[in-house]
């Protein structure tokens, strides 16, 4: 009996058409002269897993090499990803052909269609408003947002200053930039006015929606007004 090998060509993770189907290719190979098993039908066995390895699809199928000895496969159906907790990306693929394991891989990609059902964008109207630092560290430093109508936002940073004959104040660096929601994030981007780029801060910032509460690398905001 000839002896087979299997070896992943590419791994692709997408949308096929309109179903959030998954994509995937292998070569059959004869391990004992290299070359390829062209037109021979396996059975594939596949699953697919989350972070936590919980296992939310699987199916086992036949199919039949090309005359390069290349099997595609189209994996799940328009409901694969209809009820997975996003929360436990990334998903990973397991693949099985004859019995043999191919291995198992991270999928480099998400059903982009699917997630955009899941996830509603954020609400503009939500956003619009004066954002404050929280907790706000009066000894130090802190800042704060005014997100406009218009996509424009205001960035206001106040700091602890010392005057030279040793009196002390707050000061203030004022920009305006840019702004524009992508799902439930909000980018902050470009120099409106303000104080020169060389200087500029925030000339591209990724402020995250949870709970009511805006976050960036380091603070968390709430809304004020």
């Amino acid at each position: 009996m000839k002896k087979v090998s299997f070896v992943l060509l590419c791994l692709l993770a997408s949308i096929m058409g309109a179903k959030a189907q998954v994509g995937y290719q292998i070569a059959l190979l004869n391990t004992a002269t290299g070359e390829v098993r062209a037109n021979e039908t396996v059975k594939v066995s596949v699953s697919l897993s989350n972070s936590a390895n919980e296992i939310f699809y699987s199916e086992t199928k036949q199919a039949t090499t090309n005359d390069f000895g290349v099997l595609s496969l189209t994996i799940g159906n328009a409901d694969t990803f209809k009820d997975v907790d996003l929360n436990k990306m990334p998903f990973f693929i397991e693949v099985t052909a004859n019995d043999v394991l191919i291995g198992k891989s991270q999928m480099l990609s998400v059903p982009v269609a699917e997630v955009a059902k899941r996830v509603a964008p954020l609400d503009k109207g939500l956003i619009v408003g004066k954002w404050e630092e929280i907790p706000k560290d009066k000894t130090n430093s802190y800042c704060d947002y005014t997100f406009m109508n218009d996509n424009t936002v205001s960035w206001v940073y106040h700091y602890h200053y010392t005057y030279g004959d040793g009196s002390e104040g707050w000061k203030e660096y004022e920009a305006t930039y840019n702004y524009v929601i992508e799902g439930k994030d909000v980018i902050i981007y470009g120099l409106v006015n303000g104080i020169p780029d060389s200087n500029d801060l925030y000339n591209c910032n990724e402020l995250k929606f949870i709970d009511g509460l805006l976050f960036d690398e380091r603070h968390a905001f709430k809304k004020i007004q």
